[in-house]
């Protein structure tokens, strides 16, 4: 040893002085040969080839000069500061293990590279590490003793570390004889693990068919359920969306699922469907984040548990018949699938422990297991209930970002035990046999881990770094003082573990005190963290009290911040400001690799429209235009890395005239693009990982807020009853939906079966996508009409995906009445033509009708809205270039003949499609002439000699078949524009809707709470938050699309109404659709409101509501009452959709004021005429039928029957159907505002 020091003295001289910059003061030079020895001193302790040892420091040393500057010892000295973890157990089991194997590469990098480093050196092992050009400056780089570069052929940062040649290659060129994977990367390749043995290099994991056969997430539940393991309901791989549809069909299997990556984990390649219009978008995410993150984009589907718990067994199996586990880890704090505290042990029940971790071991036996694994289950249920069920997820074949708790808690060396299972020995060899229950270990306390990560915002450089100490406290990480975390890579940064000894509650309270004692010293200074929401979960009631599920995140993340992100947000309090011209840059937020320029120079540009796409972190960030304007000079390339802060794109922009640090200032915020500003970046700290693919979204301006709200109290007695309250409107609402499905009467529908016919829904369901809803218009329509007995005004109409493309259908029911029109099936079949205007959408009309009823001609034949109507709008449509199919299932008479004739392509059906213009009764009382008809009018006359029919069909499923065919090669005459972000459900509940809307709509509704539950991450940009308080008016996204939202929060004052034409007018210029949520009832009355120009503000806002040109959707929500209606958009002003919740009223005022109206109105009529007033009981009489006539009147059935609205629906479901109206009314033209009114402040 004594040889290898003076050699190294004499190497780290030579190498210094041949670095040393010729200005460097002798001063200056001694400091940092003095850090030079302190960095070389370390390495003479290990026992290792002197020639390696001659390489090894040679290579490292170069480096370190190489990077050297005149601040050497404020950067290297948090290095060696940092070089072992502060631990309180330094020697675990197992230790001295004698392996057959000598110098180990690490394929791998960051905190992990460096932790499995430790381990190695610790057992005399020699190590290798790998990295990337743009990862050279990492710390795992200047932990090893060895580093070499590896490449790809493939562009990127990550590519080099997926390169099973480079690394497989780099392993043979420096004599590794053995290679450690990590976690992430090739961890899971069992291409790679069959590589390295091929090579003769020991593969420290599973062997490569155990890797194979877990990694398949199919194979690995059919081995889950032969080892009587219990599992979620899931698929096969799916190669499409449609796939997907099919599967759900074919299985019956409900919403909510979850897309997962069948090749790959920790997280990553997850989507969440909670609703149909999800499924495609989801899909589609999930297989291209698989796809990034494991190189392969194979996905499945499961069954979704909803408000579980994540818990995950360590186990560990030498593939010897020796297989024991280490306990469980609670890892159910999580954002997006990504972990962010985790706990060891969890605290559950003893004997739902012993199930779980049965079950754990009992599947790694099975499968012949070697290594060390994770078993993760999720349990429904509370933990400390025994009986509670749980289902398995997947296994992980590798080791665990979270390993270090349950090293702490176990005291056992998890990443030296995979060292020597990797080396042929068995778990008794290594002191951990499988005791009672199967644990290789007792348990001695509790342990957390924190993890950090980088946060939006700050700087690139880390300015100043140090570690928390002490008893219980330990650090993994790879970061120092002058180090530049490379956004590339996994935010991940560093992982705070802190124990505490002892069992029960006193302990983990004890370890979650020492644990925010400890990350409160963690100074990581000069980058942003999410350290202070860290803090706010261990501090939160539901973490302390074992309540924590996997909505946790979700419910809680925008308020654990805590105070930082008020006080951000009121430094960030928007002003007005004027705009003028400015070139402008847009800069990367980020540093990050050019996946794509799309845009050109010369290009006009909108507000919002995507610049420039990027890659960072494993995943891909949208850079957006701050502001409309003109492309002056592109410099993003594509596989080009950029720097944050560095140009992308230059702009001839409009921008805010108050300075260029305003401007300067607003742009940074734009070009920051994905990443969400909600008030302050602490509040972005609620997640681990940001961009795009993680839903992380942009907002309307240059600052948004989430919406702030308390969790509702589900065990409160007011909640209680008004969930049951509104479950049994909802119950009354199914019943009479019910009914109308059920078409015209049991004997009608018999004999409509009987002829080969099927219902009208269930036509419309053949023609639809597979698994696809159908978003049905005024399903109650004339329910309290014509006897009752038009059901659903004997026609169906709705929009549904065919081909993936939206298609508005007509479809007569038979079954009623024989299809004949009634007065109010005429305006049904008018208003869906209407929406197929609005909205360029092609249509499909399935003819089976009577023509019209007879009995009621004088209200069906000659008017404006009347029954010619319907053919004169199929001209106009014709003329517009929107596609028109009919397809004529039964008789098609008189008037009626028009639908197919004047159709761009029509099918008919054999034997019971028929078309004429007068049928063979009046034939014969015509001319005399008898005839079927079949002769007069059917498939073969019309198809063979007419011409009026193009397609015969043998039987009905054959001509509907016929119209999907004929739909497939039908152009979209306007394609509906992609959403603007990716869709995000809301952090609040939906479900929660019914206990929140109060029984009595006289109650108060405070309407953030609707608006919370139905926008893309109960995200809300609120325009004039104190400025007419009455009326919330602001900007959000509803799957994806952007919306301006109008919403009442009580009566119209003179203040709302001008803050609400103000709004209305911004969002006409901006080309935003409007969203009203009426609650209303009406505007102020009385002398002061009078005289202050009431009907003069309310008359402005009326008046912006009429003129604005842009889309307009309207849901009454509560009361929906006089002038109030109409400045909210009500029926008379023409909004795209209008819909009604069951507990919604309408009418020109409430019964009980049109009561006390009528009322005083009758006691001055008594009092002229000389008459005494009423008495008690008189005016109880008087005011009784008022009463009954404005609730029978006001009820929203009375309002659907009269096609006053497009239907009731279920609250819950307002946003799925507000995201299904928005992605219609996105196919209108994007038409230029014609204007009428200007911007202006009243």
């Amino acid at each position: 040893m004594l040889q290898s020091w003076h050699l190294f003295s004499f190497q780290t001289t030579l190498l210094a002085a041949q670095a040393s910059p010729r200005d460097m003061s002798s001063k200056d030079w001694c400091a940092t040969t003095g850090v030079l020895v302190l960095l070389v001193v370390p390495l003479s302790c290990f026992t290792v080839s002197l020639k390696s040892m001659e390489i090894a420091s040679a290579r490292r040393i170069a480096r370190l000069l190489g990077q050297l500057r005149p601040a050497a010892l404020t950067w290297v000295s948090p290095v060696a500061a940092s070089a072992k973890p502060r631990s309180f157990a330094t020697q675990r089991r197992p230790n001295g293990l004698q392996l057959p194997f000598s110098k180990v590469l690490i394929a791998n990098r960051g905190e992990i590279a460096v932790r499995i480093a430790r381990a190695c050196q610790e057992e005399g092992l020699a190590t290798v590490g790998i990295y990337a050009e743009e990862d050279k400056g990492s710390l795992h780089v200047q932990r090893v003793q060895e580093a070499i570069r590896v490449t790809s052929k493939n562009p990127g940062p990550i590519a080099p570390y997926l390169d099973v040649q480079s690394v497989v290659e780099a392993a043979k060129q420096t004599g590794a004889q053995a290679v450690h994977p990590g976690y992430g990367f090739l961890s899971e390749s069992a291409e790679f693990a069959a590589a390295c043995e091929a090579a003769g290099i020991v593969f420290i994991g599973p062997r490569p068919e155990t890797i194979a056969l877990l990694g398949d997430k199919v194979r690995a539940r059919e081995l889950a359920m032969s080892s009587n393991v219990p599992v979620l309901k899931g698929s096969p791989f799916l190669d499409s969306s449609q796939h997907a549809r099919d599967f759900l069909a074919s299985e019956r299997l409900p919403l909510p699922i979850i897309f997962k990556a069948a090749f790959g984990g920790g997280g990553r390649g997850m989507r969440l469907v909670r609703q149909d219009g999800e499924l495609n978008e989801a899909f589609e995410r999930c297989t291209s984040e698989a796809k990034t993150a494991f190189g392969n984009g194979s996905v499945f589907l499961e069954e979704f548990l909803d408000d579980a718990r994540h818990i995950e067994v360590q186990v560990l199996a030498d593939g010897q018949g020796g297989c024991a586990h280490l306990y469980e880890r609670d890892c159910s704090v999580q954002l997006r699938n990504q972990k962010v505290v985790e706990v060891a042990p969890a605290r559950i029940h003893p004997g739902l422990r012993a199930r779980i971790t049965d079950c754990a071991v009992r599947l790694l036996l099975n499968c012949n297991y070697r290594g060390v694994g994770t078993v993760e289950f999720m349990v429904a249920g509370g933990l400390d209930d025994p009986e509670a069920r749980f289902v398995f997820m997947e296994v992980n074949p590798r080791v665990q970002v979270e390993h270090t708790i349950t090293e702490e808690a176990t005291d056992v060396d998890i990443v030296k035990t995979q060292l020597g299972i990797a080396s042929g020995k068995k778990l008794d060899e290594l002191g951990l046999p499988g005791g009672p229950g199967h644990a290789a270990s007792t348990l001695r306390g509790f342990a957390i881990q924190a993890r950090v990560s980088l946060a939006p915002g700050g700087g690139s450089e880390v300015s100043a770094y140090s570690e928390p100490s002490g008893e219980g406290v330990r650090v993994d990480a790879a970061l120092y003082a002058g180090g530049k975390p490379s956004m590339h890579y996994d935010p991940l940064v560093g992982k705070l573990i802190c124990y505490a000894p002892g069992e029960g509650d006193e302990a983990f309270q004890a370890c979650r005190e020492r644990t925010i004692a400890a990350l409160d010293s963690y100074v990581i200074d000069g980058v942003n963290t999410n350290k202070p929401v860290l803090r706010g979960i261990l501090r939160h009631p539901e973490f302390i009290k074992n309540e924590v599920l996997l909505s946790f995140m979700a419910r809680h993340g925008p308020t654990l911040a805590g105070s930082a992100d008020a006080a951000a947000s009121t430094s960030q309090a928007s002003k007005p400001v004027s705009l003028k011209r400015q070139e402008l840059s847009v800069s990367s937020p980020l540093e990050a690799t050019v996946v794509q320029s799309c845009v050109q120079e010369g290009q006009e540009v909108e507000e919002g429209q995507l610049l420039v796409l990027l890659s960072a972190m494993k995943l891909e960030t949208e850079v957006r235009s701050p502001h409309a304007g003109k492309v002056l000079k592109v410099s993003a390339v594509a596989n080009k890395t950029v720097s944050a802060g560095e140009d992308l794109v230059v702009l001839d922009a409009l921008v805010p005239e108050d300075g260029e640090g305003a401007a300067a200032e607003t742009a940074a915020m734009a070009s920051a693009s994905r990443v969400r500003l909600v008030g302050s970046a602490m509040a972005d700290a609620t997640s681990v990982w940001y961009g795009k693919e993680d839903g992380v979204k942009p907002c309307q301006g240059p600052t948004s807020s989430s919406i702030r709200l308390p969790a509702p109290r589900h065990n409160h007695e007011t909640f209680m009853k008004r969930t049951a309250h509104h479950t049994a409107l909802l119950d009354q609402l199914n019943k009479r939906l019910q009914v109308v499905y059920g078409g015209g009467g049991e004997q009608s529908v018999e004999q409509h079966h009987a002829r080969g016919k099927a219902l009208p829904r269930e036509r419309i369901k053949a023609v639809l996508d597979p698994g696809t809803d159908f978003l049905e218009f005024s399903a109650l329509a004339a329910n309290d009409l014509y006897d009752g007995m038009a059901h659903s005004a004997g026609i169906v109409t709705g929009v549904g995906l065919v081909h993936g493309k939206e298609v508005l259908f007509v479809a007569n029911d038979a079954t009623v009445k024989g299809g004949t029109y009634y007065p109010m099936t005429v305006s049904k079949h008018l208003r869906a033509q209407q929406i197929a205007l609005e909205n360029n959408l092609p249509c499909v009309y399935l003819v089976d009708s009577g023509g019209a009823y007879l009995p009621l001609q004088d209200e069906v034949f000659p008017g404006r809205l009347h029954f010619g109507r319907i053919f004169y709008n199929q001209a106009q449509m014709s003329r517009r270039g929107l596609p028109q199919i009919s397809a004529v299932l039964g008789s098609c008479t008189a008037g009626g003949a028009y639908v197919p004739a004047m159709s761009d392509e029509n099918i008919i059906v054999k034997g019971n499609g028929t078309i004429f213009l007068g049928g063979p009764p009046l034939v014969k009382a015509s001319t005399g002439e008898v005839v079927t008809a079949e002769e007069l009018g059917g498939a073969d006359v019309h198809t063979s000699k007419s011409g009026v029919a193009d397609h015969y069909a043998e039987n009905e499923p054959q001509a509907l078949a016929i119209c999907r065919e004929v739909l497939a090669h039908v152009g979209e005459p306007t394609h509906p524009k992609h959403p603007e972000v990716e869709p995000e459900a809301p952090l609040f509940d939906p479900n929660d809707l019914l206990g929140i809307i109060p029984e009595d709509n006289s109650k108060a509704l405070e309407v953030r709470e609707i608006i919370a539950r139905i926008v893309d991450g109960s995200r809300f940009h609120e325009f004039k938050h104190r400025f007419g308080t009455t009326l919330v008016c602001g900007f959000a996204h509803i799957h994806g699309y952007p919306v301006g939202i109008v919403a009442n929060n009580g009566i119209l004052f003179g203040e709302s109404a001008q803050k609400g034409a103000h709004f209305v007018q911004l969002c006409g210029q901006r080309r935003i659709p409007l969203l009203f949520l009426q609650n209303i009832t009406g505007f102020m009355v009385g002398k002061a409101y009078e005289n202050g120009g009431i009907a003069r503000d309310g008359a402005k806002m009326v008046n912006a509501v009429a003129c604005v040109d842009v889309p307009k959707i309207t849901v009454i929500i509560a009361g929906s009452h006089g002038a109030g209606n109409y400045g909210m958009c009500g029926r008379a002003f023409d909004p795209r959709f209008l819909f009604m919740w069951p507990n919604a009223r309408i009418g020109v005022m409430g019964g009980s004021q049109a009561a006390e109206v009528l009322t005083t109105v009758k006691q001055a009529q008594l009092k002229r005429q000389g008459k005494p007033e009423m008495t008690e009981q008189q005016l109880q009489d008087f005011k009784q039928p008022i009463l009954d006539k404005y609730e029978t009147e006001g009820n929203p059935y009375h309002s659907t029957s009269r096609l006053w609205d497009d239907g009731i629906i279920d609250p819950r479901d307002t946003r799925h159907v507000l995201g299904r109206c928005l992605r219609i009314c996105s196919r209108a033209p994007g038409e230029v505002s014609t204007g009428g009114f200007g911007v202006f402040r009243m």
